[in-house]
């Protein structure tokens, strides 16, 4: 499979330590110095959000929601879209899988990180790791095909999926397994905490119905994240998972 290049742009203003070299960047990246200040610009007005009806909670309110639009815009998002904060991808999809209708069946692939494995019910499907892209497709449409041959076409499934390895860092055909996932009528999900960092990721492009993805990979503070969804019954659902959860 094809690999995540290095992008030719100059290098991020980030914090870190003078004189220390940290080879765990893949895992968690430092935070942009931009993103920083941004942070400590709004602090001395931070007040509840959403929550009050005073100058402070209505600046901090105002901030908030223009985050939500920045972040929607920076990945396409649709305009029955739904952008919810999370604290990381690992929240997102156990808020994903929280919100599933009773009887979903999830199918993914063995080499998913283990965020994008163990959030789905018993039963789901696990595919082996395919040899190239070719092969993720021809490995999913066979394995929806057999699904909705023996068993309710009414059920809803959901396709689980990196948009790049964690480990080896090889890039996903996310478009094709879009389409492939729709022909079956079934959903799908894109994980793309690890390729967004080095790529354009793009809802309407890519076609695929939810996204998650972490800030810490993306050079934000830790503890941000988001889950990016349209508006169905299903989402309805997941906006009660995360009332449940605040």
């Amino acid at each position: 499979m094809p690999t995540v290049a290095p992008s030719p742009l100059a290098p991020l203003d980030v914090l870190g330590v003078p004189g220390e070299i940290n080879l765990d960047y893949a895992a968690t990246a430092p935070c942009a110095r931009a993103a920083a200040d941004a942070v400590t610009e709004l602090l001395p007005w931070y007040a509840s959000v959403h929550r009050g009806a005073g100058a402070l909670s209505r600046r901090c309110t105002l901030a908030y929601e223009r985050a939500r639009q920045t972040v929607g815009d920076f990945f396409g998002a649709r305009a029955d879209d739904h952008v919810i904060f999370t604290r990381n991808t690992t929240d997102a999809l156990n808020l994903l899988a929280r919100a599933l209708p009773v009887g979903t069946t999830v199918v993914t692939f063995a080499g998913e990180h283990h965020a994008n494995l163990l959030p789905w019910p018993r039963g789901s499907v696990r595919l082996s790791v395919p040899a190239d892209p070719a092969g993720a497709v021809r490995a999913l449409a066979a394995a929806l095909t057999e699904l909705r041959r023996d068993s309710n076409p009414a059920l809803p499934v959901l396709v689980a999926v990196t948009g790049a390895s964690n480990v080896t860092g090889e890039l996903w055909p996310v478009a094709e397994l879009a389409r492939v996932a729709h022909r079956h009528n079934a959903r799908i999900v894109l994980d793309a905490a690890q390729l967004a960092p080095h790529a354009p990721v793009d809802l309407h492009t890519l076609d695929v119905d939810y996204l998650a993805v972490s800030g810490h990979k993306l050079y934000a503070p830790f503890g941000a994240g988001v889950l990016i969804g349209s508006t169905t019954a299903q989402v309805d659902r997941l906006l009660a998972a995360l009332a449940e959860l605040s």
